[in-house]
C-alpha cells in the first residue's frame, strides 16, 4: 500500500481511538469507520515478490526430523528469521505445514526465548508484513498477511500462557496495526487451488479472540476492533464460505460475554445492518447478493451458540424467523 495513504489511514484510526477512549463517538463510530473504509480505493495491481523456498525447504526437513526424534532443543535466531521470511510462500507444504507448524510447535514446546518471541512479534507487526499489496485486487501477498496475523495470535496466546514478552509498546503497536488491517483486508478467499489456505478472516478471528482476553487492553480499543470488524464485514463483496462466519461468531460470543458495552454495541450494529438492508433496493447484482448471504451465514452461525447475552439471542431468533 502506498506509504502516504497508509500513514493517513493510520492517523485517522489513531484519532478515532483517542476520541473513543475519551468517551466520545460511541453513537457515530459506525459512520466514522464506514467513511474510512469507503474512502480506501482499489489500487492497480503490482507484482508480488514471492520468497524462493529453496533455502528454507532443507531447514524445514531438518527441524521436522528433530521434532519427531525429540532431539530439537532450540531454534537459532537465523533459523527463526528464515521461517518468518517464508510465511508468504505459495507452497502450503512450506508455509502452512512447514513454517507455521514449526513456529507453533516451537512455542508449544517452549523452544524459543522471550527475546525471540519479542523479535518475531516486532517483525510481524511491521507495515511490510501486514499491508503488502492489501489495497490491490486479490493477490498472492494475502498468504504473508494472513499468516502473519495467525502467528501473532499464537504469540499472544503464548504470552497469556506465561511466556511473557509483551510490553505496553508492543500491545499498542499490535492494536493500532491490527485495527488498521481490519479496515483494509478485502481478500476473503479460504482454500486457494494449488496454494492451500489463505483464510485471512479465520485468522482475524483468532487474533480478535486473544486481544479480547488481553487484560491490559482498554475497553475502548476492544470496542474499536469489534466495530471495525462489523463495518468491514458488511461491505465485503466476495463470499465467506470456508467457515469464517463460524470462527467470527465464536469471537462475537466471547467479546459480548466480557462486558455489557460490547453486547449493546453489537446489538445496535445488527439492528442498523438490518435497517440498511430493508431500506435498499432489492439485490440485483452478485455483489449485493453476496453481502446478503455473508450476513445470513454470520447470523446463522451466531444462533448456534448458547452463550450470547439474552438480548442478542432474542434478536437472532426474531431475525432468523424473519429470514425464513
Amino acid at each position: 500500500m502506498e506509504a502516504q495513504n497508509l500513514a493517513t489511514l493510520k492517523a485517522d484510526v489513531m484519532k478515532l481511538r483517542q476520541h473513543l477512549r475519551a468517551g466520545e463517538l460511541y453513537q457515530s463510530l459506525p459512520q466514522r469507520l464506514g467513511y474510512l473504509i469507503d474512502q480506501i480505493p482499489v489500487a492497480p495491481a503490482t507484482t508480488v515478490t514471492i520468497p524462493d523456498d529453496g533455502a528454507v525447504s532443507d531447514l524445514i526437513k531438518k527441524l521436522h526430523a528433530g521434532l519427531e526424534a525429540g532431539t530439537l532443543t532450540e531454534i537459532t535466531d537465523d533459523q527463526l528469521n528464515l521461517l518468518v521470511q517464508h510465511l508468504g510462500s505459495l507452497d502450503a507444504n512450506v508455509r502452512d505445514r512447514g513454517c507455521y507448524y514449526l513456529l507453533n510447535e516451537a512455542l508449544q514446546q517452549q523452544l524459543l526465548t522471550s527475546d525471540q518471541l519479542g523479535t518475531i512479534f516486532d517483525r510481524l507487526t511491521q507495515d511490510e508484513q501486514l499491508f503488502s499489496h492489501i489495497d490491490q485486487p486479490e493477490n498472492d501477498a494475502v498468504f504473508q498477511r494472513s499468516f502473519s496475523i495467525l502467528i501473532l495470535s499464537v504469540l499472544l496466546y503464548a504470552d497469556h500462557a506465561g511466556m511473557a514478552f509483551m510490553t505496553p509498546a508492543r500491545l499498542e503497536q499490535v492494536v493500532q496495526q491490527f485495527t488498521t488491517y481490519l479496515l483494509l483486508e478485502r481478500d476473503t478467499r479460504g482454500f486457494v487451488p494449488n496454494h492451500g489456505w489463505a483464510h485471512a478472516y479465520t485468522h482475524i478471528g483468532n487474533l480478535l479472540d486473544e486481544l479480547a482476553d488481553e487484560n491490559d487492553l482498554a475497553r475502548a480499543d476492544k470496542l474499536m476492533m469489534l466495530a471495525s470488524l462489523i463495518e468491514h464485514y458488511q461491505r465485503l463483496t466476495t463470499p465467506l464460505i470456508f467457515g469464517e462466519a463460524e470462527r467470527l461468531s465464536s469471537y462475537l460470543a466471547l467479546i459480548t460475554s466480557k462486558d455489557e458495552l460490547y453486547s449493546d454495541y453489537l446489538l445496535r450494529a445488527l439492528k442498523k445492518w438490518h435497517q440498511q438492508l430493508v431500506m435498499q433496493p432489492a439485490p440485483a447484482t452478485a455483489q449485493a447478493w453476496t453481502r446478503v448471504f455473508n450476513r445470513n451465514r454470520l447470523l446463522e452461525a451466531m444462533a448456534l451458540h448458547d452463550d450470547f447475552p439474552t438480548a442478542i439471542v432474542e434478536y437472532l431468533d426474531d431475525e432468523l424467523e424473519f429470514l425464513g
